[in-house]
């Protein structure tokens, strides 16, 4: 669910709640091990677009990245 309203932000191009509701799944992936959340959260980062131009949204696709390679 928080990689869905993440992805709602990013939709809406809204980088404060695609970056709230991201890191909120990047830490739930990190707690649970859970590749679905990780998996979800690599297609969030194929939607990024313009908003990878946003300082914070640049740092969440740095996490997200890191969180597959764990």
């Amino acid at each position: 669910m928080l990689a869905n309203l993440a992805a709602i932000g990013v939709k809406r191009k809204d980088p404060e709640q695609a970056v709230v509701y991201a890191r909120k799944a990047i830490h739930l992936a990190r707690e649970s091990s859970s590749g679905y959340v990780a998996r979800r959260l690599q297609a969030l980062r194929m939607d990024f677009g313009s908003l990878a131009r946003d300082v914070r949204v640049a740092e969440l696709d740095a996490e997200i990245k890191a969180l597959s390679v764990n």
